[in-house]
Parts: structure tokens; sequence; C-alpha cells
């Protein structure tokens, strides 16, 4: 080899251990329900979209209910193709559980003929002695002792109340505050309730951080999972947003769930 050539290569190998190529950045990965079995349960509250392929701009060719069986025949990615009863097609796997989920209580409004249960509209507020606060608190028994201390509705209550509409009521350890964006961490260190890092219809959503000021990141916040979207934004209802004590419904971004308020999600079920 002649001695230029040994030289140009000497010099290459310096060059390389002096700058060593920058580290490859690593991409996260989306943790997608890991399912054992082949046939699973419609777990979407207004009922499961069918598309005709694997995303959310395919066509839509129908809905399955909640609570429905389907098979599961091929997957890909976060979409799975199923068959159900009556129809095969693409749907968003974030939707399916492998238990078949309680049957679905109808809304309280359908049933209020007597004038007993709150009846809540959008950015109206809803004070200590307002008719809403005042019937909500007495079916949760005052759980926050809101009505002792003459506090506007509270997150926590409303929330309170959407699981009572799913007949559960929540077993607390002794552990104190109750702030709405610490029930996962309570819930966590006293192994009572499952803390998923996923959104699931039906959970209460706990905004852990991301807000103006260091009370309310201490405080943080609790809403209600009304249903996940395909994209993995997160429809919710909640009471005290914004204050006071104004009752809200809103789709929450996942760049807004998951990296500004670093939300966890306490399941009940």
């Amino acid at each position: 080899m002649p001695n230029w050539l040994k030289s140009l290569i000497n010099l290459l190998l310096r060059s390389q251990a002096q700058n060593p190529r920058a580290p490859v950045e690593e991409k996260s990965i989306e943790i997608l329900p890991a399912f054992s079995t082949k046939t699973l349960f419609v777990n979407s509250g207004i009922g499961l979209n069918v598309r005709s392929g694997p995303d959310v701009n395919s066509e839509k060719i129908g809905t399955i209910s909640y609570g429905a069986e389907v098979t599961v025949l091929q997957e890909q990615s976060k979409w799975f193709k199923i068959k159900s009863s009556d129809l095969q097609g693409w749907v968003s796997s974030v939707y399916l559980t492998e238990e078949k989920p309680a049957a679905q209580i109808e809304r309280v409004v359908k049933e209020d003929v007597s004038g007993e249960f709150p009846r809540f509209q959008k950015a109206v507020a809803n004070l200590a002695n307002d008719a809403n606060t005042v019937k909500l608190r007495k079916i949760i028994n005052d759980e926050f002792g809101g009505g002792a201390n003459g506090w506007d509705l509270q997150c926590t209550e409303y929330v309170c109340y959407k699981l009572r509409q799913m007949g559960i009521r929540i077993s607390w350890p002794a552990e104190r505050p109750r702030h709405g964006g610490r029930w996962a961490g309570i819930f966590e260190r006293n192994g009572l309730y499952k803390v998923l890092v996923e959104p699931k219809a039906g959970c209460a959503m706990c905004f852990t951080t991301g807000f103006k000021s260091d009370a309310m990141n201490e405080t943080g916040h609790v809403a209600f999972v009304e249903q996940v979207l395909e994209d993995g934004s997160v429809k919710i209802s909640e009471a005290n947003w914004p204050q006071p004590g104004k009752y809200n419904e809103r789709v929450v971004l996942v760049s807004e769930w998951r990296d500004k308020y670093k939300c966890r999600f306490v399941d009940f079920s």
C-alpha cells in the first residue's frame, strides 16, 4: 500500500476518534393494548365506528354497540380488523377490552321525573347554594365537605357523582388531602385501584401539573373520561373549570394530556 494512502487512512481514523457520531435520538413508542385472546368486547360508551381501512380517514361502514363481542381477524398497529355478528371491518384497538364491560347505566336525566337529579349546562356556574350543587351533594353524601364549607361545586365532587351514576362508590384510604390531581398517587400508593398511563372511558382523569400557578399545580384537577377518540384525544366532562363551579365539556388533545398536564387515569371498574 502506498505511503500516501496509509497516511490518508490514519488521518481519517484519527478524525473519527476525535469526533464520535452523535447518538441517535430514541423515539417514544406508543403503548397499545396487549390482548391474549382474539375474542374482545367493545368498551366505547357511544359505540365503536367500523371503517373500511386501518386509519381514521377511511370510510365509516357502520357502528358496533357498547358491550358487543367481536373476533379479531388481523392486526395492524393500533388498528384491528374484526368481525361482529353483522359487520366486518377495521376498528381502533383502544376501544376494545378482554372483559365484558358492565351494563351501561342510562343517563340520570332520562330517569329524572321528580327533579331529583342535577341538570348541567355547559359554561353555567354551580354555586354553593344552587339547586344543582345541593342535589349532587345529597347524592354523594357531601363526600368532600363542600356543603359544610360553603364551597362552589368542586371537580372532585362532580367525578364522584359520575362514578355513583355507574354504581361505583369510592373506597378512600385515610390519606389526605384528596385534591383531584393527586387521586392517581393516592390510589397507587394504597393499592386500591388500577392507575393507567393511557386513557379509558369511565376513568377519572387526573391533571397532575402544567398549570400557571404553584397553587394549582399543588391541587391539580380531575375530570371524567366520557370517550377516547380514535386519534388518542380525550372527551371529558368536568366541574369548576373554569371557576366558580362551572360545568364544562371539552376534548383534550394528546399533546395536552400526555405532555402538558401529564395526566394519569384511575380505573374504578
